[in-house]
């Protein structure tokens, strides 16, 4: 049982900036960011929604199934134990492409192998799992991000990361 004062946690009901400094006043909620004025918008209810900007990177996300016939088919460099996100390297040609799906680009952040976010693996672990996924032919989606495009406010190459 909590003494009178004490804070419940992250968990606790009352998660205004006022109710966690023992203050009576109806605060925001001090798990919501702040929201800007540029990008957001009313719907009918009155709460506002934010809209990504067109040049964000998560706009820009590529979902790819592929199917490929033997292990070692397609590259992923990188890896935490570089200190970086897993990338795609070489993309042998035997990789295929069920569909009119789009195709792997080399140098593209891996950011999911199978629903798995593979961001803090190392570059063995993605192997082991984009080789356990596409075992015996088995079709495999891969969620990739560009690290260059060309920006489409300013006409001019950006390199993310």
């Amino acid at each position: 049982m909590l003494k009178t004062g004490q804070f419940k946690g992250p968990g606790s009901p009352e998660k205004s900036i006022g109710a966690r400094q023992g203050n009576n006043s109806v605060g925001t909620n001090y798990l919501e960011a702040p929201a800007s004025t540029s990008n957001t918008s009313k719907d009918s209810s009155g709460a506002s929604s934010r809209a990504p900007a067109s040049d964000h990177w998560i706009c820009h996300v590529v979902e790819t199934v592929i199917t490929t016939p033997s292990e070692g088919s397609v590259t992923v460099l990188g890896g935490s134990d570089n200190g970086e996100f897993p990338y795609l390297g070489e993309i042998k040609k035997d990789t295929k492409y069920p569909g009119d799906g789009p195709s792997l680009v080399c140098g593209s952040l891996i950011l999911e192998v199978q629903g798995q976010r593979v961001a803090g693996y190392t570059q063995r672990d993605v192997v082991a799992w984009l080789n356990h996924c596409t075992r015996n032919g088995n079709p495999c989606v891969i969620k990739t991000a560009p690290q260059v495009w060309k920006s489409k406010a300013s006409g001019e190459i950006t390199q993310q990361f």
